[in-house]
């Protein structure tokens, strides 16, 4: 008897899935706004490693001393625009946007339509 892949695929993947941490039993405290902030002055975006922090990965030539974080006053002005996603204008039937949409939405029925699909 055999088994077709995407069944011997999806009844063992639990296997290997993550598990999530167990909830606490308290209340989480309710959104407060920080003080001195107000809601319509846009986030700084603040990097995710200290100034000085040893960047591994990024020195691939021999010999050289490792790379180390800056301070983010030293990082160019639009590096912090590059995590915000991009607004298109919606210019209409067959501009940009709409384009964009349908390449999405196309790419995902492909997703689920390869994902039903045995071989």
């Amino acid at each position: 008897m055999s088994l077709p892949r995407t069944t011997f695929r999806r009844g063992f993947s639990f296997i290997c899935a993550r598990g999530y941490a167990a909830t606490s039993s308290s209340k989480p405290a309710p959104y407060q706004p920080l003080k001195g902030a107000s809601s319509t002055e846009p986030t700084k975006a603040v990097s995710s490693c200290p100034a000085g922090t040893a960047l591994t990965g990024l020195n691939y030539l021999k010999g050289e001393p490792p790379i180390l974080a800056l301070p983010d006053e030293e990082y160019p002005s639009w590096l912090w625009d590059l995590t915000k996603p991009k607004a298109l204008e919606d210019d209409g039937p067959g501009g940009k946007a709409e384009k964009r949409r349908l390449r999405k939405e196309h790419r995902q029925h492909l997703k689920d339509k390869n994902m039903f699909k045995t071989k």
